[in-house]
């Protein structure tokens, strides 16, 4: 038998393991190389990802240069609606050639079905627009009584070729007095050709009410980003603007609205000038759908039964419930600052807690005195003598022109300032307001005077109670009249109480108690804690509010980004240019 040599068998046994280790390195290999490539893929895209998220942000800073570009075009025009003005203030845009939107300026009444929507004029053709109808409920001479009239004009095909704002005519459907107006579009493109990674990037606004005319105008800006590799990125961003004024546009709530029965809000103009005479009573036969009904926190606006002529707002949370009807925009992401203002402590006159029947004072003579000037009850003006022995000198006003009083656990009720002066009144102890008051003019551009109020009570009104409401022809207006108070007591408002002015009372709640048939219980701007209305409690904003002499009068009312289909849809058409 041969014997084979102990290398040889030793040589045999180790093949098997040299094959083991191969294998292995072998699949060690082609996991670092799966390792490798996966790396190299993830890295590429994270790459990509970071690239699509870097040129999003650029997109977003895109859309708010052309929102920047619309926001100073407003503030350049300011207050004027002139034409000159509107030239000057949207230079390099084009204003006109499509139909922006439409905007009810009266609903009229006795509608039974949508009434046909004719556009003419302003050297365009194309556009159509179709109406809708609402019923709501008013009181009218003791009686609810219901009212079905247009609420929105809903522009369909915006036409073209239009130099000026078309006649919008509504025909038919069994009512009458239904009337609205067009708003042309301003639209503007911004086109950038050298952005990062050799991206290019164009920007379209379009912007409805430019003319100045319209309270709440809307500005929508579409920002496309196109990179190199990959799909374009879109960011559609809008805002609401509104004319800065004395309060906000309607009524603002910091914790919640609850509405019972069937409250109405709706908006009207009081005058061709705001503030100035001759200054025209709440008709709901010309009343308007512009006002705002507004709360930043929860947990709810109850609508109730009552009907928003105009917009809802809500802060994060605020949910909108009840079966009231609303005619314009449920609006998001609203905000407001309750702050309240620092109350003046420049020298004046100290009333101690009584206040005469007229402010400011006028001098007081004894003895034998000539009349020089009659009383004039209508516009609270005093009797003016001369000769006799001076008691008493006539205030004097302060450097800003205002008549500054203070007063101490006072009560403000039947007091009349004269036409023309402008008064202060700062309370404290409790310093309330009941019935009385009265701030007429005599319908003189000249003579229209204001009363403001910082005080730490509250107000009640009952029965038919009235504060700063005066008849035609020496009618009332709600801005010469603001009331700030800290009070953490009700404001209430009972029976037929009516008030016209602005109230600020973030800490307060305001109640409406009572049926009653006044038809203009309060009328003007409101902010306050919470709303409560147990009755046909009705609101009205006076547009003339909204409008100031300040050359940078507009602000922002609602900034919000279009993330969802239908949002974006709504407007694409609109920056289809």
């Amino acid at each position: 038998m041969k014997t084979r040599p102990a290398s040889f068998i030793e040589s045999r046994r180790r093949q098997p393991t040299r094959g083991s280790v191969l294998i292995t390195s072998l699949i060690f290999a082609l996991i670092i190389a799966i390792t490798l490539v996966s790396y190299l893929k993830l890295a590429t895209q994270s790459l990509k990802l970071s690239h699509r998220t870097f040129f999003a942000d650029a997109a977003d800073n895109l859309a708010e240069v052309g929102l920047e570009e619309a926001v100073w075009s407003f503030n350049q025009l300011g207050a004027s609606t002139s034409s000159t003005a509107i030239a000057a203030a949207w230079s390099g845009w084009t204003l006109g050639n499509t139909i922006a939107d439409a905007y009810v300026s009266s609903a009229g009444s006795g509608y039974t079905s949508a009434p046909t929507v004719t556009i003419s004029g302003g050297g365009g053709s194309g556009a159509l627009a179709t109406a809708t109808i609402t019923t709501y409920y008013q009181v009218v001479g003791g009686v609810l009584t219901a009212f079905t009239g247009v609420t929105n004009i809903n522009i369909t095909n915006p036409g073209t070729g239009y130099t000026s704002a078309p006649t919008i005519t509504l025909s038919g459907g069994g009512g009458t007095l239904a009337a609205a107006t067009a708003r042309l579009a301003a639209t503007r493109t911004f086109t950038f050709s050298n952005l990062d990674q050799k991206a290019t990037g164009v920007v379209k606004v379009w912007v409805a009410g430019y003319d100045g005319t319209a309270v709440v105008p809307i500005v929508v800006a579409k920002a496309t980003i196109t990179p190199q590799e990959g799909p374009p990125i879109q960011k559609f961003v809008k805002v609401i603007l509104s004319k800065n004024g004395v309060l906000p546009k309607g009524v603002v709530a910091k914790n919640g609205i609850n509405w019972n029965g069937r409250p109405f809000a709706d908006s009207f103009v009081s005058s061709g000038t705001p503030g100035v005479p001759p200054l025209a009573d709440y008709d709901i036969t010309a009343a308007r759908a512009n006002t705002t009904l507004a709360s930043l926190n929860g947990p709810q606006i109850d609508l109730s039964n009552g009907t928003v002529s105009g917009n809802v707002m809500t802060g994060p949370g605020v949910t909108v419930t009840g079966h009231g009807t609303i005619t314009g925009a449920q609006i998001g992401n609203f905000t407001y600052n309750f702050a309240m203002p620092t109350y003046p402590s420049t020298a004046g006159y100290s009333l101690g807690s009584t206040l005469p029947a007229v402010l400011p004072r006028p001098e007081v003579r004894s003895g034998a005195t000539t009349l020089v000037t009659a009383a004039e009850p209508a516009s609270g003006r005093p009797a003016v003598y001369s000769g006799g022995t001076l008691v008493s000198a006539a205030d004097a006003p302060a450097a800003d022109g205002y008549y500054y009083y203070y007063v101490n656990g006072a009560t403000i009720g039947d007091l009349t300032i004269t036409a023309g002066k402008k008064v202060v009144i700062v309370g404290t102890g409790n310093t309330n307001m009941v019935s009385g008051l009265k701030i007429p003019s005599d319908n003189s551009p000249a003579e229209v005077g204001s009363l403001k109020i910082y005080m730490d009570g509250g107000i009640s009104l009952a029965g038919n109670d009235k504060i700063n409401r005066i008849a035609s022809p020496n009618a009332s207006w709600a801005g010469a009249l603001e009331v700030y108070t800290t009070t953490t007591s009700a404001l209430t408002f009972s029976g037929n109480a009516a008030f016209v002015g602005c109230i600020f009372a973030p800490n307060a709640s305001l109640v409406g108690n009572g049926g009653g048939h006044e038809e203009q219980d309060l009328i003007g701007s409101f902010v306050v804690g919470s709303i409560t209305s147990n009755g046909h409690m009705t609101f009205h904003y006076d547009e003339g509010l909204g409008s100031t002499p300040n050359p940078k009068p507009w602000g922002l009312a609602l900034w919000t980004e279009l993330y969802d289909a239908a949002d974006r849809a709504l407007y694409a058409p609109k920056l289809a240019f």
